[in-house]
């Protein structure tokens, strides 16, 4: 479902509210409060702000008499996880209980209902855990309990690979205009098409390594594996180039049908209930497609991509780390079943079952919650530790141990098997094996989430 729009807190007497758009529009949004009458502050208006972005922004917003007051990203980012976590009469955070036979090239809607069937409230969150956010980069923090109860952050590295790198990967591959759009796209998508998997390998499941035929090997390995065409010579050269124009001109076609669609509300109202405008947007985005290949499915393996890819540097920094807990955040989530499905299945098969990933309804306001409540007693207090620098381990040091944490976190008692990963290097992994799911209390909360 999507997020709540707002959140009463007591604490403040009042509601907090949530929206979002892309901070493209930011410019426009200025000038368009500009010209209306209700916006005539007497005085200067203080907003607070956190991001890269907010600095850059500055001058629009201060040309209708908004005063940004900047704060640290990271400061706000773990103020905002703190109000989160501890400060809520229920914590903003839940888990997936992903079922066993679930396979790795299932569809989004089957994703979306297994994350629906299997939603857990999590009713004690855990004092010591990763911190994984994922916006444009991927940013991977460690949170500790310190002395007193005050907690202790330490910045474990980041990754190029996020929300930016799939964002910009679609734009180049298809004719998307919107990262909601994008995921629209993505729901009728099969990703098999455009994965080489196991079984195009080995012909069938692998025993001998645990893994099944179903399994993703290589993501956009099936494109290296179509024979290329001959060049073709006279008449069939002229064929090509015939298709190959009115693919152009229809692509074309559907973005005009687009931009009138969405210049008048009224009429895209009512192009929505009839299907039209998820028509103009698939067809515009596959005519820019090369070949035969479909932007769907593009789509939704580029997503598959980068979700793995996310799930599983986290596991190895919370291995590395001793931790078994991973809170999951950003705006490259943004509460979507599958790409919660993706990245909760793969922290459980690279972890074996023993690191539990765990998810914010919130995700992409964490920051922006934090410089809200800034100097207040909700923010909390915390230490930032700076980060050691690795050092190279011998040959008889014996590998770290994951500590047993025996924080209580409310988990479905299914959890702990590991299952089947989305998507897997191209190197051969050994089987998982069959772990006992760890001490873990079930939440009283109902498995449901209400939201406006």
């Amino acid at each position: 479902g999507e997020r709540e729009l707002s959140m009463y807190v007591p604490q403040l007497g009042g509601n907090l509210h949530f929206f979002c758009f892309e901070s493209k529009h930011v410019a426009a949004a200025a000038a368009f409060l500009a010209k209306r009458p209700v916006w005539q502050p007497r005085r200067q208006v203080v907003m607070r702000a956190t991001g890269a972005g907010s600095y850059k922004h500055q001058h629009a917003l201060g040309g209708i008499g908004v005063r940004l007051d900047l704060s640290l990203d990271v400061d706000c980012m773990l103020s905002g996880l703190n109000f989160l976590l501890h400060q809520l009469p229920r914590p903003d955070l839940f888990t997936v209980a992903m079922p066993e036979s679930m396979t790795p090239l299932a569809t989004p809607g089957a994703y979306r209902a297994a994350v629906e069937g299997g939603y857990a409230a999590v009713a004690h969150p855990p004092k010591d855990y990763i911190y994984v956010s994922v916006s444009t980069e991927t940013v991977v923090l460690e949170a500790k309990s310190g002395a007193g109860g005050r907690p202790t952050f330490r910045r474990l590295g980041a990754s190029s690979v996020g929300g930016a790198t799939f964002w910009g990967l679609v734009r180049l591959l298809t004719s998307c205009a919107t990262f909601d759009e994008v995921i629209r796209l993505t729901q009728s998508g099969a990703s098999a098409n455009i994965d080489m998997l196991v079984g195009d390998i080995y012909g069938g499941d692998c025993p001998s390594l645990g893994l099944r035929g179903d399994v993703i090997a290589a993501s956009f390995g099936k494109v290296t594996m179509r024979r290329e065409v001959k060049r073709s010579r006279g008449l069939m050269f002229l064929v090509r180039y015939l298709r190959a124009l009115l693919r152009h001109y229809e692509e074309g076609f559907w973005l005009v049908v687009l931009a009138v669609v969405n210049s008048v509300p009224l009429l895209r109202l009512a192009a929505q209930r009839v299907g039209l405008v998820r028509l103009a947007e698939s067809r515009a985005a596959s005519m820019a497609m090369c070949g035969s290949f479909r932007a769907h499915d593009v789509a939704l393996s580029l997503l598959r991509m980068v979700s793995n890819n996310i799930g599983h540097v986290s596991t190895l920094s919370a291995q590395q780390a001793g931790l078994r807990h991973i809170v999951f955040g950003g705006s490259f989530i943004r509460d979507h079943p599958f790409t919660i499905a993706t990245i909760s299945s793969a922290v459980r098969f690279y972890s074996g079952g023993r690191v539990q990933p765990l998810f914010l309804k919130h995700d992409g306001f964490v920051g922006a919650i934090g410089a809200q409540l800034r100097g207040s007693a909700l923010a909390g207090s915390h230490t930032r530790v700076q980060p050691t620098q690795p050092t190279q381990p011998t040959g008889s040091e014996p590998a770290a141990a994951v500590a047993a944490d025996e924080t209580p976190i409310a988990l479905p008692a299914t959890v702990g098997v590991p299952e089947a990963p989305p998507a897997m290097s191209g190197a051969a992994a050994p089987p998982a094996p069959r772990v006992a799911a760890p001490p873990l209390a079930r939440s009283a909360a109902a498995a449901g989430r209400t939201e406006a």
